[in-house]
């Protein structure tokens, strides 16, 4: 058998999640690797970065919305997923990392059967309301494994969906996401008291992030003396309340940020972040903040509350979403600095993508031997 695998990221959703994997595919001789995806107008750092990794090819197309309309994105699409099954003798896996076209996916996904792995992001799409997702769950059944980046996600797709495939439904825990590639992890300094809350990723219904006007409209924040401010691309629907922030004095920067102005905020002192998030499966800014010491408290939900108690973090978790359970962790931080700090340092290092090699080489390595 071959021992090449194809990773497949057709509209390049998670370009820092998939760098960090075939980096460590390559670097720990677990495969070498052809990774499909699209040029993007976003992160194209890790794609040039990917070209340079030895074991590695990559094949990119214009899909993504950002760089092409919608017509010509789907006819490159199916472009990839054509020269893929041209070239799948080469490969002795497939990981999909998500479904974007359903309805030409499902044939190829039948005829690559024997070779298919799926990763499963979410067990719906986000703001999907129905209980299953057809296409879902047809992919999923179609597929010879299933990755979830975390246990959370993998109880939640068995709890919609059933036991039919909890055999094939394997953990790759989520790793370190550095904002830029081949950054190396940053010590946690002591935290001291914040001047600064920040909110820090895409802004979308689900975030939360309307929890920043109880906590504009809050003496005691003010009185507290910390600042409150905003970074990310805003989703049109939420308009309104990025004007309602503004006006209670929110410092909102309504922009998707470089690889330069990114590592700017996270190098900034006496600062907390916050994900006051209202659902989740997992979250890519919490392993980035994880990588890039910095401090942050976050809503119960999804993983990242297992994630918080897996690490006995669990006094950085908001009870509830309210201005007293930001203000308690908050509090927390001033009197615990050393405990806390020691508590993220092992997260940090056990949240590594050499340490989860072993996971890794048990999904893929069976598929090249």
């Amino acid at each position: 058998m071959s021992s090449k695998i194809a990773i497949v990221d057709g509209a390049s959703f998670v370009l820092p999640y998939d760098f960090q994997l075939v980096a460590a595919l390559t670097r720990h001789d677990v495969a070498q690797v052809d990774f499909y995806c699209s040029n993007t107008k976003y992160n194209m750092e890790f794609l040039n970065a990917m070209r340079s990794l030895p074991g590695v090819e990559l094949r990119s197309y214009l899909i993504s919305g950002s760089v092409v309309n919608r017509f010509k994105g789907v006819a490159a699409y199916v472009t990839l997923l054509f020269d893929l099954w041209r070239k799948r003798a080469l490969y002795s896996a497939i990981n999909f990392q998500f479904s974007i076209l359903w309805p030409v996916e499902v044939l190829l996904f039948f005829l690559l059967r024997k070779k298919l792995i799926f990763t499963v992001h979410n067990a719906v799409p986000h703001g999907f309301r129905r209980r299953r997702h057809l296409p879902t769950i047809w992919l999923a059944n179609i597929a010879r494994t299933l990755i979830f980046p975390s246990e959370f996600t993998r109880a939640e797709f068995l709890r919609r969906y059933g036991e039919r495939n909890v055999d094939k439904a394997t953990v790759l825990p989520h790793g370190l996401l550095p904002v830029v590639p081949d950054s190396m992890p940053v010590a946690f300094p002591r935290s001291g008291r914040p001047r600064s809350l920040i909110y820090w990723s895409t802004i979308k219904p689900y975030k939360g992030i309307e929890l920043f006007v109880e906590l504009a409209r809050s003496e005691a924040v003010r009185s507290k003396g910390v600042a409150l401010e905003i970074y990310g691309a805003w989703s049109d629907e939420l308009k309104e309340l990025k004007d309602r922030l503004i006006g209670l004095g929110v410092d909102v920067h309504d922009e998707f940020m470089g690889p330069e102005q990114l590592l700017l905020l996270l190098s900034r002192e006496e600062t907390v972040f916050l994900l006051p998030y209202r659902e989740a499966s997992q979250s890519g800014a919490l392993y980035s903040l994880l990588h890039h010491g910095r401090y942050f408290i976050c809503s119960d939900v999804g993983d990242l509350g297992a994630f918080m108690r897996r690490w006995r973090l669990d006094a950085l978790l908001l009870r509830e979403r309210s201005v007293e359970a930001v203000l308690k962790c908050l509090d927390h931080l001033e009197r615990c600095d050393d405990d806390t700090r020691r508590e993220l340092e092992h997260a940090q290092q056990r949240s590594s993508w050499d340490a989860l090699v072993p996971a890794i080489s048990s999904i893929y390595a069976p598929r090249i031997s």
